[in-house]
């Protein structure tokens, strides 16, 4: 058993934590299942900003007008804006492997940690031990069980960005900053946009004034559903279709597009990790309860 400093699981904000101990000359484990950066460089943050960033472009442009600059927009090109997202994002990885490479002290363990006791972990057939451990493992997407999902080829938000040509209708589930996110992109760029959120305000988490200025703006350019409850989802040949029932109107409806993005909240990778088995409390859907 090789015996550490520090274990962090979760390349993603974790790697933050990592430059202190190397310098005091302690030996630090980086365990991560997937590419180096985590979820906010390789499918959050960093590609959705670069996308939203297309967006806002657009909206300004349009925008302009009403201060009497008149722009006309002549193309947009999806393949050109992709490829820059994806330059960004490898850049970042390969500089982030040369520097793990490269840093003496810095063990990266490939694969699913899961904790076999106190301050101890299984990596695929080896086992580590940490004075000090940190779970920055984030989470994955959170499908619910909407009869017909299970069946239907959708998107999450981690292979949404690997949609190749751009949609000429998208039908978004989820009204929290992921849907909000795209719809904007999608929208901008002259894609139809339908969203459902099952809340009945946008981005519930924010202050009132906030979620609804963003349905306000949003609702220009997208048809917003909130409080709606999605009844199926059925994939036919070339479009999903998606049973609502919208309180607003009264009775189900059917909205449909050629992809289909299921943003509806993220759940926990504790189940992988069994951090229960090194004493950490949790709740009961899986998340780490912490103090202050």
């Amino acid at each position: 058993m090789k015996e550490y400093g520090l274990v962090v699981i979760g390349s993603g904000a974790g790697m933050n934590l990592v430059d202190l101990p190397l310098q005091r000359g302690e030996k630090v484990a980086v365990v991560e299942e997937g590419p180096l950066g985590g979820t906010c460089l390789n499918r959050g943050c960093i590609p959705s900003k670069v996308l939203v960033h297309v967006a806002d472009a657009v909206r300004e442009a349009e925008a302009a007008a009403a201060a009497g600059v008149r722009m006309e927009l002549v193309k947009v090109d999806y393949p050109a804006i992709k490829k820059r997202m994806w330059d960004i994002v490898l850049n970042g990885r390969r500089e982030m492997e040369e520097g793990v490479k490269h840093a003496r002290g810095l063990d990266l363990y490939r694969g699913i940690g899961s904790f076999v006791s106190d301050h101890t972990l299984q990596v695929g057939g080896e086992t580590i031990r940490g004075k000090k451990v940190v779970i920055a493992s984030g989470a994955r997407a959170s499908v619910p069980g909407i009869p017909g999902l299970e069946k239907a080829k959708y998107h999450t938000y981690r292979t949404v960005f690997e949609i190749e040509e751009q949609p000429r209708s998208i039908v978004i589930l989820g009204g929290g900053y992921i849907g909000c996110e795209f719809a904007h992109f999608f929208s901008a760029i002259g894609t139809k946009v339908v969203l459902v959120g099952r809340n009945p305000v946008l981005l519930p988490h924010e202050e009132p004034e906030t979620s609804a200025l963003v349905k306000a703006r949003l609702s220009r350019h997208v048809e917003v559903h909130t409080g709606t409850e999605v009844v199926s989802v059925s994939q036919r040949a070339t479009t999903f279709a998606v049973t609502i029932r919208d309180p607003a109107e009264g009775g189900e409806r059917e909205v449909d597009g050629k992809q289909l993005l299921v943003a509806t909240g993220v759940r926990p990778n504790t189940d992988w990790l069994k951090p229960e088995n090194s004493g950490v409390k949790m709740d009961e859907k899986g998340w780490v309860l912490t103090d202050q």
